[in-house]
């Protein structure tokens, strides 16, 4: 029997190494035949480009999704040639490339990526330098072809919500009017950053740089931990709860008022709303059941986040991976990815500009002079060029979901990546914020059920073994006790 059980143990430790000898073979297959193995977020590309590009190619597309950049992570880590090419943020970038799981790309390779990049984003990512492991040393920019990017913020009803109330994390949380109706991200690196935020809102205030900012943004020693603690404990009370991906559908069923966002779902909320203001017949909706939403990033910082294509260690695709690359990097793949997704991508060129930004936004034609905002994207698209875009204040907030102004990318920071010290500290934080989301007599109650429920079954299970549980036997006759048969019973006068 001890000669079976470890022989399974034995097996049971082999399996991992059985399965990546498999998915090496995969890999050298996929090669082979054409094929390219991509990771993505759900929703995250316009599926009809994966055919053409079979189709321009030959070049199959083996395309799966994941949840969170810590699902991916898991993946990779278990199943380390999985795929060929992952989209991952950016401080998952960064762990990974620590970890050694990715690897640097050619981008003698990537020629029109090169060009077609914006300077802006090329800048913000060759700060972000590896500090440890064996690319110490080397840029993230180094091992991701960039993909969307954008920041965080308030999207909020514009009929319930001040844009007062808006203008700093807390300041939605003052208003008593917004009781249960405000959601926060069920993320602890999100969540974590707000909390720091309106933590230390004085001091982002007075801060001169994006260093300064980044500084306080990333702070983890472990008072600031405790403060961002107290300080998402005490909100609470105000919220109608904690949301990854439901927030954009509950601010536009009118469940709340205000949710915090990434830029791309605040984008497509915005869009949703407005498309509502006509029913399926193309009437008018009743003005007073039309939902005005908008975006807006507080002033004293926010953070601000990049995804990009990167290539696992284990991968040898190389060929087909380039390929893949380039092709959903050009202008014109770029434009039906941005319409697909409502996010913002990292190529610039004067195409997206004309057909996003002015083709979407610019409104100069329809206002007065003199009215309206007009908004500087040189900055993105290209110093020294024209690249600006005339709004309403109306549509202000959908833009800057969009395009954020220089003005709000100057105070919005990168989020480091946590080691697992830091990682261990800020969840123990996190579960307790999360840990006591109802009423105490709720939990009293819940408690004392399941316990009463608990001395039930004990009592059934175990009822011939306690004798105040017993029911009274019955005595035998004298004829049952000899094993004797009564044939006829007479009654005797």
């Amino acid at each position: 029997m001890k000669r079976i059980l470890s022989f399974i143990l034995v097996a049971l430790i082999c399996l991992p190494t059985f399965t990546l000898f498999g998915c090496g073979d995969d890999a050298k297959k996929s090669s082979e035949v054409g094929y390219v193995r991509v990771c993505n977020c759900a929703d995250y590309i316009d599926l009809d480009l994966l055919d053409e590009f079979e189709e321009e190619t030959g070049i199959k597309v083996i395309y799966s999704t994941f949840g969170t950049n810590e699902n991916l992570y898991n993946e990779l880590v278990i199943n380390p040639n999985s795929y060929d090419l992952v989209v991952p943020s950016e401080y998952m970038i960064e762990k990974l490339a620590v970890e050694g799981r990715i690897q640097p790309l050619n981008f003698d390779y990537l020629t029109d990526y090169q060009d077609n990049l914006s300077d802006y984003i090329q800048g913000r990512l060759n700060d972000i330098e590896i500090k440890e492991g064996k690319y110490a040393g080397n840029k993230i920019s180094d091992f991701m072809v960039g993909y969307m990017w954008g920041t965080m913020g308030w999207v909020y009803n514009t009929d319930n919500v001040n844009i007062e109330d808006v203008k700093s994390w807390y300041g939605v949380f003052e208003n008593q009017d917004l009781s249960k109706r405000i959601t926060i991200k069920d993320a602890v690196r999100d969540s974590y950053i707000i909390g720091l935020a309106m933590v230390y809102e004085e001091q982002l205030k007075l801060a001169n740089s994006v260093e300064e900012i980044s500084a306080i943004l990333n702070n983890t020693n472990q008072d600031a931990i405790d403060l961002v603690g107290e300080r998402l404990n005490s909100l609470k009370p105000m919220l109608y709860g904690f949301e990854v991906d439901s927030g954009k559908n509950d601010i536009v069923l009118g469940n709340i008022d205000a949710y915090v966002a990434w830029s791309g779902d605040g984008a497509y909320a915005i869009d949703v709303a407005a498309r509502e203001a006509e029913d399926e017949d193309g009437e008018l909706i009743a003005e007073e059941n039309i939902r005005n939403l908008s975006y807006y990033v507080p002033d004293e910082g926010s953070n601000i986040w990049f995804d990009g294509f990167v290539m696992p260690s284990a991968s040898t695709n190389y060929t087909n991976v380039y390929k893949f690359l380039e092709f959903i990097s050009r202008p014109e793949n770029v434009i039906r990815n941005i319409d697909e997704t409502g996010y913002t991508s990292m190529v610039a060129t004067d195409e997206i500009y004309e057909e996003i930004v002015l083709g979407w936004f610019d409104e100069s034609e329809d206002l007065e002079e003199g009215e309206g905002i007009t908004v500087d994207l040189s900055y993105f698209f290209g110093e020294g060029g024209d690249y600006t875009v005339t709004v309403s204040e109306e549509s202000y907030g959908r833009l800057m979901a969009q395009y954020p102004s220089a003005e709000i990318v100057s105070r919005c920071a990168v989020m480091s990546y946590f080691d697992s010290y830091t990682l261990l500290k800020v969840n123990e934080m996190w579960e307790k914020v999360k840990g006591q989301t109802f009423p105490t007599w709720v939990i009293v109650l819940t408690i004392c059920i399941v316990a009463v429920i608990a001395i039930i079954i004990v009592l059934i299970r175990h009822k011939d073994k306690i004798k105040w549980l017993k029911l009274p036997q019955r005595k035998t006759t004298y004829a049952e006790r000899k094993g004797l048969k009564i044939v006829k019973v007479e009654n005797l006068d």
